[in-house]
């Protein structure tokens, strides 16, 4: 997926200190800037599609099938 900068919109949250220094600091160990790790974390959680295996286990759990 390539991402251009005119597709980004600058935004601001607010956070816990804790939580920010602790995003920095997974950020760093990736090497990554904090945008850049804080966006690929975000995408994760909001692009994440369970596959054939995981949806069927779910139907069969919500139809009570559960083996």
């Amino acid at each position: 997926m390539e991402t251009i900068a005119s597709d980004r919109k600058q935004t601001a949250f607010r956070l816990r200190k804790d939580l920010l220094e602790r995003l920095k600091i997974e950020a760093r160990k990736e090497n990554r800037s904090l945008n850049n790790y804080v966006e690929s974390v975000l995408m994760d959680v909001v692009y994440r599609e369970p596959n054939d295996e995981t949806l069927a286990a779910m139907k069969e759990a919500e139809e009570g099938k559960i083996t």
